[in-house]
Formats: C-alpha cells, sequence, structure tokens
C-alpha cells in the first residue's frame, strides 16, 4: 500500500512545528490531497454498512440545499461538501453488541480516533474542515471515558470543565497507538509502560484540543440489522413526499442508492497513479488524474434522482384530488396549429394536454433551485425532438407544402418518455411530454409551419 499521507502539507506540522494553523485558502483542501489508502476496505459487511451510513447523508441532500454532494472514500469512509464551501470527514465505525460500549482508549486506537486526527492535520487543519465520528454503538459513561469526551467534542460543547485534562489524555493514547502505526501527524515519542510516563510533545495538546472542536461523536447510525428498514422510513419516505414524487418503488430506489455508493466506494481504477501524483514535483497533470478519481466517487443529487425507480402504475393525465386548471396563455399556440392546419379537434385536445402539463409541473415541482435546471433539460430534449419531427415532416411533403398535420402526428408517435436522451426526474406520462412540447410552442420556441410573426397576425 502506498502511504499518501506524509507528502500532504499536513506531512510538516510533526516534524517542523506544532503551533495552531490559519485557515486554509483553498476551500477543499483535502480534495488537493490524495488519500491514504485503506488495507482494511474489503470487508463485504463493512463496505454494505458503511454505505448505507452514507446513504444517510446521500438522502439528505434530496432536499437539503445546504449539501452539495458526497464524495465516497476519500481520507475517510466518505466526505460531505456542502454549499458554504465547509467539508465534512466522516468515519463510520461498526460494533457489535457483544462488544460492549466505547471506551476512550479503544475509540482512540481501534474506533477512528487517530485517524481521523492524522486525516485533519493532513488537511492543515482547515477551518472549514469538520469532522465525524459515526457509530452504532454507545460511548461508556465515566468522568475519563468516551461518554465524556464526547460531550466535550464540537465548537460549542456540553461540556467544558476538565477539557484540557481530557485533551492531554487523549493525546497520550495517540501518541500510544503511534508507537505501533506510521501516522505520520502523530509524533514518535519513546515507548512507555506507564501512560502518565509518556511525554506530550510541545504544542500537541493544544492541537487535540483544537482537533476536539472540529469533531462531533455520534451514535444516531442504527445497527446492522435495522439500518436499511431506518434509512427507508426515516429518510427516503419523507424526501419522495417533500419532491411530490408519485408511484415511487421504495425498497428498489433505496437498493439501487445503496449500491450507487457501493460503486463509488470501489472505485479501484487508479491506485496505481497515487504513487506518480507523489513522485510529480509539479502534480499538474497527475492533479487532473485525482480529480477525476473524485468525479468517480462522488455522489450528487442528480445522481441520486437518477436511480429513483417506479412501479408500473399508470401516472393519471391530471392530479387526481384537484379541480382541474385551465393553463394561462394558448393564444399563440391555437394560431400556429390553425397555420399548420391541423384539425381543430385535435387543437383542442393540445390545449388540454397543456393544461396537464401546467398543472402536473405546478404539483410535482419542489420549489427548491434545482427545478428550474431540470425544467431546462426536460425543455430542450423535447425541443430537440420536436425539431426531428419537424424535419422528417418537411421531408414527407412537396417543397414549400404544409406540414403541420404531420409533424403534431409524428409528436404524438415519437414523444416519449423513454425516448428522451436523460429521463425525467419526475414521474411523466408522454401525454404530459406532449402538453410541454404545446406549452413551448406557445412560448414560440417552435412551429407548425415556416415560422410567422404570431403577435402580429393576432391584430
Amino acid at each position: 500500500m502506498v502511504d499518501t499521507a506524509g507528502t500532504g502539507a499536513g506531512a510538516e506540522g510533526v516534524g517542523a512545528s506544532l503551533e495552531p494553523d490559519g485557515p486554509s485558502n483553498s476551500e477543499l483542501v483535502i480534495f488537493e490531497l490524495a488519500p491514504q489508502e485503506d488495507s482494511g476496505s474489503d470487508t463485504l459487511g463493512r463496505y454494505r454498512y458503511q454505505a448505507e451510513v452514507t446513504a444517510q447523508d446521500c438522502l439528505a441532500m434530496l432536499t437539503q440545499e445546504s449539501i452539495d454532494s458526497v464524495v465516497c472514500e476519500w481520507h475517510e469512509d466518505f466526505v460531505v461538501v456542502r454549499t458554504d464551501g465547509s467539508v465534512e470527514l466522516v468515519s463510520v465505525k461498526h460494533r457489535e453488541g457483544t462488544q460492549g460500549p466505547w471506551t476512550l482508549v479503544e475509540l482512540c486506537k481501534s474506533g477512528g480516533l487517530t485517524h481521523l486526527f492524522d486525516r485533519w492535520c493532513a488537511c492543515e487543519c482547515a477551518a472549514n474542515v469538520r469532522l465525524r465520528l459515526a457509530t452504532n454503538a454507545a460511548l461508556k459513561p465515566g468522568k475519563d471515558n468516551a461518554g465524556m469526551l464526547a460531550r466535550m467534542c464540537g465548537p460549542e460543547p456540553e461540556v467544558t470543565a476538565g477539557q484540557t485534562a481530557m485533551a492531554e489524555e487523549v493525546a497520550r493514547q495517540m501518541l500510544k497507538v503511534r508507537w505501533k502505526q506510521p501516522y505520520p501527524n502523530v509524533p514518535d515519542t519513546p515507548v512507555c509502560k506507564k501512560d502518565a510516563d509518556i511525554r506530550i510533545p510541545a504544542g500537541f495538546a493544544e492541537r487535540v484540543v483544537r482537533f476536539l472542536a472540529a469533531l462531533e461523536i455520534s451514535c444516531k447510525p442504527p445497527h446492522r440489522e435495522s439500518i436499511t428498514d431506518v434509512n427507508i422510513q426515516r429518510l427516503l419516505v419523507p424526501a419522495v413526499e417533500q419532491l411530490k414524487l408519485a408511484h415511487v418503488d421504495l425498497e428498489n430506489t433505496y437498493r439501487a442508492i445503496v449500491d450507487r455508493i457501493e460503486r463509488a466506494n470501489r472505485d479501484e481504477s487508479d491506485r496505481s497513479q497515487l504513487a506518480v501524483y507523489i513522485a510529480d514535483p509539479g502534480r499538474v497533470r497527475n492533479r487532473s488524474q485525482i480529480q477525476q478519481r473524485i468525479g468517480r466517487r462522488r455522489i450528487t443529487r442528480e445522481i441520486l434522482r437518477h436511480e429513483v425507480v417506479y412501479t408500473s402504475v399508470q401516472l393519471p393525465t391530471f392530479p387526481r384530488g384537484q379541480a382541474p386548471v385551465v393553463a394561462p396563455g394558448g393564444a399563440k399556440l391555437r394560431r400556429k396549429l390553425r397555420r399548420g392546419r391541423v384539425p381543430s379537434d385535435e387543437a383542442a385536445f393540445a390545449e388540454r394536454l397543456r393544461s396537464a402539463w401546467y398543472t402536473t409541473w405546478a404539483e410535482r415541482r419542489t420549489g427548491l433551485a434545482g427545478d428550474e435546471t431540470d425544467l431546462l433539460n426536460l425543455s430542450t430534449d423535447v425541443l430537440q425532438m420536436a425539431f426531428d419531427c419537424r424535419r422528417h415532416a418537411r421531408a414527407q411533403v412537396v417543397e414549400g407544402g404544409e406540414f403541420g398535420i404531420k409533424m403534431n402526428d409524428l409528436l404524438a408517435e415519437r414523444l416519449k418518455a423513454d425516448a428522451l436522451p436523460s429521463p425525467p426526474r419526475i414521474q411523466l406520462s408522454n401525454l404530459h411530454l406532449r402538453g410541454l412540447a404545446y406549452q413551448l410552442c406557445d412560448e414560440c420556441h417552435f412551429f407548425f409551419s415556416e415560422p410567422f410573426d404570431a403577435d402580429e397576425e393576432a391584430s
């Protein structure tokens, strides 16, 4: 395995100085640095549980605009990237019930605390980097144990009395871990028989104090046996309701999301590139390779939406339980259909479909910032289909002839949800897509004849 932490900006922190560092100039400094490889990441059970804990933040991202993305297996088990430029490194630790609660010593040794500290240092102890240790197990209570440590963590700790003594104890335990595990950002000190005899290097305890202020120890993740049901009921169901998605297959959607996270976790395509990245002083070429690797491990809101699985239930043209609403406008569409010689009954049906689209979109849009982008992407796909239909309709009539009827027929034949380049974020029927096409026509994005001034004709 390649140890990359020693090449990061934080590698000099222990060997040169332990004075507190200032905030990093880079918003996402952790993505400038290649992570260490995790030699224990091949256990399937660990992977699945880790993926399901990661899914909790991914599902939250569906409705929380504050989360930009989640990057899997980068420095820690995953990283939550927020829209304000901050990041949170998350370490997931599952503990069997027979093992009992975590002690302070175990948290530092096998609970991931020392690893989190090392990664935080490698990320330059930047002010925008937060840390989370997520475990299903309880924390052992007591004045100097894990339960009290958790209460002393965070920027606004619940308990402040005794923080210095707690930081010194955590520092000693990390120094003990360093005797057997080569963490570059933990000082290498002489081995002692008694913890009290361990000499804490100057500045190290102060850095641990800052580390604890950036840390959260969370015991919220459920046990392995129940996490699937808990995630579906507490996170996926409310997200589906808030996004107003209909006919969602909850179990298959959740399974698809977790599978997608696992694929990101297992990205092994360029581990060999890390050595090249380290060896290249300029890192210009290899920085792009690292960014590509991040891209393969990144889960975005759009990726999650594409994993939604729908049932085969046919969506009604007009939303049930609502009075039908007539879409505003329509005059330009009527003129264009009339100029294209589309029969009056089909023109009336076009108006009805435009209203169906109007009411369905009003009901199913989320109200979040991503709605406009979703609508723009869908409209672009529908317009492309409309232009294709117009080209084929023109080709089937004599030059200069009327092609509106044939174009309308082709729209009905070809404008299908499963024929679009990318699937719609929300479930829509083929009739809804035709309604959107007629709305775009009313907005003068295309014609059923050669273009003319629809406003001037009205006067």
